[in-house]
């Protein structure tokens, strides 16, 4: 029996860390380059999102390894209220639909959520995952995948979000127009 629980142990973990292991980034090419904030509602953040945007910055200052490639360091970036509101809405939508994905609600991509949130972006890119129980934990998970780290790493963005529901996590960051 104890064979048994430690297989099934393993294999949750090896499924959680494979499917959590999916990023997505968009460049518009055709806006103004120069980053803007886009106003609005920027509060404080609650300790957990600021435990999460330290653990952002902390990584971004030093710079890091994403896959094979190292990606020195790149401003912190600041919280944003409107991209919080767009990643615990897709958040919410993953933990009721029991799936982990890019796609939301209505066939959304991360970039109609963030509009739908109404925040006006140039770029942005978004991080998703399952199965993860802290702050540490799950941005150490995207840290391991190449994908979100590059999100992470990515100079582009200024500003980030967090939401959370259930096991579901979505980050999502943005530059504004």
């Amino acid at each position: 029996m104890k064979r048994r629980t430690l297989l099934h142990s393993i294999y949750v973990v090896i499924v959680f860390t494979f499917i959590s292991l999916a990023s997505c980034t968009k460049d518009d090419d055709n806006l103004n380059p120069v980053p803007t904030t886009p106003g609005g509602t920027n509060t404080t953040p609650t300790a957990s999102e600021q435990k999460l945007l330290e653990l952002v910055n902390s990584t971004r200052a030093k710079g890091c390894n994403c896959g094979n490639t190292f990606y020195p360091a790149v401003a912190p970036v600041t919280w944003n209220d409107k991209l919080e509101a767009a990643a615990v809405s897709h958040s919410n939508w993953m933990n009721q639909n029991n799936t982990l994905s890019h796609t939301g609600a209505n066939g959304s991509d991360p970039g109609q959520r963030i509009t739908a949130a109404g925040y006006n972006w140039q770029a942005y890119g978004e991080n998703v995952a399952v199965g993860y129980a802290s702050e540490e934990d799950v941005i150490q998970a995207w840290l391991n995948s190449e994908g979100h780290c590059k999100n992470i790493m990515n100079g582009t963005f200024t500003e980030m979000g967090v939401g959370v529901s259930g096991v579901y996590w979505t980050q999502e960051f943005a530059t504004g127009r």
